[in-house]
Protein backbone atom coordinates (compact mmCIF):
# COMPACT_ATOMS: atom_id res chain seq x y z
CA UNK A 1 0.00 0.00 0.00
CA UNK A 2 0.72 3.46 -0.54
CA UNK A 3 0.14 7.04 0.29
CA UNK A 4 0.11 9.98 -1.89
CA UNK A 5 1.60 13.30 -0.33
CA UNK A 6 2.42 16.92 -1.85
CA UNK A 7 4.68 19.64 0.09
CA UNK A 8 6.26 22.22 -0.43
CA UNK A 9 10.12 22.31 0.01
CA UNK A 10 11.31 26.17 0.66
CA UNK A 11 14.32 26.17 3.33
CA UNK A 12 12.36 25.68 6.21
CA UNK A 13 11.26 22.37 8.07
CA UNK A 14 7.45 21.85 7.20
CA UNK A 15 6.50 22.49 10.58
CA UNK A 16 2.92 20.85 10.44
CA UNK A 17 4.62 17.56 9.27
CA UNK A 18 5.87 14.89 11.12
CA UNK A 19 8.71 15.21 8.20
CA UNK A 20 12.56 15.95 8.31
CA UNK A 21 13.90 16.33 5.12
CA UNK A 22 16.74 17.93 3.43
CA UNK A 23 18.77 18.20 0.14
CA UNK A 24 22.34 17.14 -0.38
CA UNK A 25 23.18 17.47 -4.12
CA UNK A 26 21.07 15.73 -6.45
CA UNK A 27 19.59 13.35 -3.32
CA UNK A 28 16.81 14.39 -1.03
CA UNK A 29 16.63 12.11 2.15
CA UNK A 30 15.59 12.49 5.74
CA UNK A 31 13.62 11.25 8.32
CA UNK A 32 9.50 10.51 9.63
CA UNK A 33 9.30 9.96 12.65
CA UNK A 34 5.88 8.90 14.24
CA UNK A 35 3.77 7.15 16.92
CA UNK A 36 2.80 4.05 16.15
CA UNK A 37 0.18 1.98 18.68
CA UNK A 38 0.97 -0.98 18.45
CA UNK A 39 5.45 -0.32 17.66
CA UNK A 40 6.01 2.92 19.73
CA UNK A 41 7.62 5.63 18.10
CA UNK A 42 8.53 4.79 14.50
CA UNK A 43 12.11 6.52 13.05
CA UNK A 44 11.92 5.91 9.08
CA UNK A 45 14.44 7.04 6.95
CA UNK A 46 14.16 8.00 3.19
CA UNK A 47 16.63 8.91 0.60
CA UNK A 48 15.73 9.22 -3.45
CA UNK A 49 17.94 11.25 -5.93
CA UNK A 50 16.52 13.70 -8.82
CA UNK A 51 16.43 12.67 -12.09
CA UNK A 52 15.37 15.62 -14.05
CA UNK A 53 11.91 15.72 -12.46
CA UNK A 54 11.93 12.47 -11.56
CA UNK A 55 12.42 11.38 -7.35
CA UNK A 56 13.70 7.88 -7.78
CA UNK A 57 14.03 5.77 -4.05
CA UNK A 58 17.72 4.81 -3.11
CA UNK A 59 17.74 1.58 -1.60
CA UNK A 60 17.66 1.43 2.77
CA UNK A 61 17.92 -1.33 5.08
CA UNK A 62 14.03 -1.56 6.52
CA UNK A 63 12.35 -0.58 7.96
CA UNK A 64 12.58 2.45 6.44
CA UNK A 65 10.48 4.61 3.37
CA UNK A 66 10.83 4.12 -0.07
CA UNK A 67 9.38 7.69 -1.79
CA UNK A 68 9.52 8.67 -5.37
CA UNK A 69 7.46 11.22 -7.26
CA UNK A 70 8.20 14.51 -9.13
CA UNK A 71 9.68 17.47 -8.32
CA UNK A 72 8.98 21.03 -9.79
CA UNK A 73 10.17 24.15 -9.22
CA UNK A 74 7.57 26.96 -8.02
CA UNK A 75 7.73 30.76 -6.65
CA UNK A 76 8.51 29.31 -3.09
CA UNK A 77 10.60 26.27 -3.34
CA UNK A 78 10.45 22.75 -5.08
CA UNK A 79 6.80 21.08 -4.96
CA UNK A 80 7.01 17.24 -4.25
CA UNK A 81 4.50 14.93 -5.28
CA UNK A 82 5.40 11.64 -3.26
CA UNK A 83 4.71 8.26 -3.28
CA UNK A 84 5.12 7.25 0.09
CA UNK A 85 5.38 3.02 1.15
CA UNK A 86 6.66 1.59 4.18
CA UNK A 87 9.63 -1.08 3.70
CA UNK A 88 9.72 -3.65 6.49
CA UNK A 89 11.68 -6.95 6.54
CA UNK A 90 10.09 -9.40 4.93
CA UNK A 91 7.79 -11.66 6.94
CA UNK A 92 8.77 -15.61 7.34
CA UNK A 93 5.53 -17.10 8.68
CA UNK A 94 1.95 -16.39 7.51
CA UNK A 95 1.71 -14.64 11.38
CA UNK A 96 4.66 -12.09 10.54
CA UNK A 97 3.56 -11.20 7.21
CA UNK A 98 -0.08 -10.51 8.24
CA UNK A 99 1.51 -8.36 11.31
CA UNK A 100 3.49 -6.62 8.88
CA UNK A 101 0.18 -5.76 6.83
CA UNK A 102 -1.22 -4.36 10.31
CA UNK A 103 1.68 -2.40 11.03
CA UNK A 104 1.69 -1.16 7.46
CA UNK A 105 -2.41 -0.03 7.45
CA UNK A 106 -1.79 1.64 11.20
CA UNK A 107 1.21 3.19 9.66
CA UNK A 108 -0.85 4.56 6.47
CA UNK A 109 -4.13 5.61 8.65
CA UNK A 110 -1.70 7.34 11.24
CA UNK A 111 -0.20 9.33 8.62
CA UNK A 112 -3.17 10.59 6.67
CA UNK A 113 -4.72 11.70 9.80
CA UNK A 114 -1.41 14.08 10.75
CA UNK A 115 -0.95 15.16 7.34
CA UNK A 116 -4.46 15.15 6.87
CA UNK A 117 -5.55 17.53 4.47
CA UNK A 118 -2.60 17.53 3.07
CA UNK A 119 -1.93 13.41 2.27
CA UNK A 120 -4.45 11.82 0.20
CA UNK A 121 -6.17 8.53 1.27
CA UNK A 122 -4.02 5.42 0.85
CA UNK A 123 -3.42 4.15 -3.00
Amino acid sequence: MKARLRLTLNGHPPGDLPLEAHWERDRLQGVLRQENPVLGELVLPFACRLEGERLRPLPLPPPCLRLEGRARPVREGLELDLDLELVLPPGRTWGERAFARIVETLFLRHLASALSPRAGSPV
